[in-house]
């Protein structure tokens, strides 16, 4: 049997695909037919996840993150860390938003501090909750 190779992702992000954000008309009427803003921002996160070498990032779509007046919004969360809810995001801010999930990554906690940030991202953090899923144990091999 020939060795498989899995993919684990470690770095999950939800990325709103519901937003309405600037697809809504003079009238308060959203564009239905429109490509809503987080279905661009997540097309544009997927292939810049691609060209980063970055197939430790998971993306996942969600119908609604509750940001709506500050969409388009992602959550992104890691065991062990404090998982964050970002918001104002768009297709343009996706490469930034994967330097922000590098730092991210590489935190011991999850902090990303603003000083950290790319500057797209200075007023991105909308909240954040502590992790639903404890750390990984380390492996104690003898």
């Amino acid at each position: 049997m020939a060795p498989t190779s899995e993919v684990t992702a470690e770095v999950c992000v939800h990325v709103c695909v519901t937003c309405k954000a600037d697809n809504v008309g003079q009238d308060g009427a959203c564009e239905d037919d429109a490509e809503r803003p987080g279905q661009r921002f997540g097309l544009a996160l997927k292939a810049a996840r691609a060209a980063g070498d970055a197939d430790w990032l998971d993306i996942q779509e969600v119908n609604c993150l509750a940001s709506c007046e500050r969409g388009c919004a992602a959550a992104i969360s890691m065991a062990g860390k404090w998982s964050y809810l970002l918001g104002r995001l768009s297709a343009a801010k996706a490469d930034d938003f994967l330097t922000y999930a590098r730092t991210y990554r590489a935190s011991k906690t999850g902090l990303v501090l603003p000083s950290k940030r790319p500057a797209s991202l200075h007023d991105a953090v909308l909240g954040r909750m502590p992790s639903l899923l404890p750390a990984p144990e380390p492996s104690h091999e003898h």
